[in-house]
Order: structure tokens, then sequence, then C-alpha cells
């Protein structure tokens, strides 16, 4: 039997956030390939990773638990129900916003400080980093998940994100896409060194009566949510669109002139004094990997159908919109996951896939 200790062989299904974030982690303790259709510097349909606005703000539940300004506005306000998110003494100088802060038809918001992520720039971070580490890549578009079981696999990591759902062995019928239309736009560097988040809906719907273990955590068809996500280079990402079931990829000219004037008239001062037009870099439509029950960690142990070897396979996926905000600690809980259920050793039934 093979010591715990020992170098296990393991492949990693998928190079967005989540698969190269716990590709990275594990490479520090096993030999890790990462199997993906798509890598870092590619703007693909079904690459959802680089198309992220990718700001932090967390979705967790109240019991669940370089800086800049983050605004949050809610057109709808019921103080009633109204609960501070559980981060509220973690980011520093969080605090609601008074009325004159407020823009015009919004009756509620608050402040506090954030991070934002620049994703096509970490992404090859941790492509590099992963490389660095003495990690291997092999370019495969998988039909099954045995196709990533090499004759010296020990364990496979699922972050197929939307493909789980027709990714053979797998087939989550309770993974579906949640569209989302943005606008990246270039400024001044630094002009924009602040990101802020507009909805519609009620704070209420958003933090209270959601139920967060169906990760809808955002509004739906018909629901506007918009936001400003800066970038270190001076890009910034206007949104956007939460289109629930919806899998197309093309941008709609109508939903990119909303997204904007909305933008505009929640924060005027995107634009630089003197400008009257932005200056449009592209429009795109990523599709969020949203799961019915929630995001998927766990472990099962299945049998290669070509070698009769019993081999670990660890799910990481259904993560809808909070990919980038949750994916270090998916990630170390994807690890913890998997080194308890090597510690736990045999397992008298397998999943047959």
């Amino acid at each position: 039997m093979q010591s715990l200790n020992s170098k296990k062989q393991v492949t990693v299904i998928g190079a967005g956030i989540s698969g190269l974030t716990t590709a990275v982690l594990l490479q520090e303790q096993y030999n890790v390939t990462i199997v993906s259709r798509e890598l870092p510097g590619e703007l693909k349909d079904g690459y959802t990773s680089p198309w992220a606005g990718a700001n932090w703000r967390s979705h967790a539940k109240l019991d669940d638990i370089r800086q800049q300004d983050g605004f949050e506005y809610w057109d709808e306000y019921l103080p009633l129900e109204w609960n501070d998110p559980w981060f509220k003494d973690l980011c520093p100088e969080y605090r609601h916003l008074t009325k004159d802060e407020l823009p015009t038809d919004v009756e509620f918001g608050i402040k506090y400080k954030t991070v934002t992520i620049n994703p096509p720039k970490h992404l090859s971070y941790l492509l590099d980093r992963f490389y660095a580490l003495g990690g291997t890549i092999k370019r495969i578009t998988l039909s099954h998940i045995q196709e990533a079981i090499f004759d010296n696999t020990d364990i496979v990591i699922n972050c197929s994100g939307l493909g789980s759902k027709t990714l053979g062995g797998v087939q989550d019928q309770d993974v579906y896409p949640a569209s989302g239309q943005t606008v990246l736009v270039q400024l001044p560097i630094g002009h924009v060194n602040w990101t802020c988040t507009r909805s519609a809906v009620s704070i209420t719907k958003i933090f209270n009566s959601v139920k967060q273990q169906d990760n809808e955590e955002l509004p739906g068809k018909g629901e506007r949510i918009n936001y400003v996500i800066p970038r270190d280079n001076g890009e910034v990402v206007l949104g956007g669109t939460y289109d629930l079931h919806n899998y197309s990829t093309t941008p709609d000219a109508k939903i990119a002139d909303a997204i904007i004037a909305r933008c505009l008239a929640t924060r005027p001062d995107i634009l630089p004094k003197g400008e009257t037009k932005l200056k449009i870099i592209r429009h795109g439509v990523g599709l969020r990997p949203v799961r019915k029950n929630g995001v998927r960690i766990e472990a099962e142990w299945i049998l290669s159908e070509s070698t009769g070897k019993k081999i670990l396979l660890c799910h990481n996926y259904g993560h809808g919109g909070s990919g980038w905000q949750s994916s270090y600690g998916a990630s170390m809980h994807v690890i913890q996951t998997l080194k308890q259920s090597l510690s736990e050793g045999q397992v008298n039934t397998y999943a047959k896939i």
C-alpha cells in the first residue's frame, strides 16, 4: 500500500480559477497534471474565468464565515429585515452610507475596504507558478472522467465547472449556466480606484430570503444588477446580467448600452473630466457555473476501467458567480477532503462510472 506521504499522481480537470488554484496548492505536495481544453491567455466561449470581473464580496451566510473602497447599493431597502454581512468585522472601514452619499434612486448602501483582481493576469500567474513547481499540462478535450485517468494516476480532481453537466461519469443535471454580459472599457490607470455593485432587488432577497445552498444568490432574468470593477492596467469591467439557464455567449447591443447607461447613472465619475464617451475594448458574455444544490466539494472512490485501479475522485464545481472569491478556500477544502479520504483508507463500495 502506498504511503500517505509519498508523491501521489494527481490529475486536475480544468484550468479555470478553481482548477489552477487547486493544482498549485496540490503541486506543493503531489505530482499534478492539469488536463484542459483551454489555458490562460485564451478568450473562448466555454472558458469562463477570464471573463470575470473578480472583486471580493462574500456571499456566504452570517454563520459561514491592495485595498480600495467597495460600494454596494440597493434600489430597495427593507430596514426591519436587514442584517449586516458577516464580513463587517473583517473588512476595514465597514459602514452604512449616509443619504447624501447615495446615487439617485438608491435607498441604501454600504462601504468597506476590499480588493479586486485582474483575472487574465492572475490566471497567467497561477499557470507560471504551477510550472515553476514542476507541474505538467495536457491539452485534452474530455468526454468522460475515465479519460483523465492515466496509468499512474492515483487521484482525479474535477474542476470542470459547467462541463460537469455533460462530462461522462459526472453528468450532474443540477448544473446550469447563469450568463453574464459585460463591457470592458479602458480608462487612465488609477482613475477608478473603487468598485461598486448596484442591485434593483431588495437586500432582503440577497441576504436573508435567498437559499444560499441553492447557489442562486444573485438576481435572475428580468432583475437588474450592475457593477464596476477596475483592474490594475486601467481596464474597467462594467456589468452586467445574471440570466439563469441562458447558454448564449453572443453579446446583445441593447443590453450593452443599458449596462453602460446604468453604470454611468450610478457613478458618473467613471468618466474622466472633459470626457463624454467611454473607450470600449470589447463586449463579452461569460457563463457562470451554477449548481442547484450548491457547490459540490466531496470525494468518492471509483475504479479505473483500463487498469481496475482504485482512484480517488474529488469534485470542486458549482461556484456560480463566486468562483474567484471562493477559489482559495474551496481549494483548501478540497485538499482537506482528499487527505481525509486517503487517511480513511479502504472503502467497501465503489462508484462505477
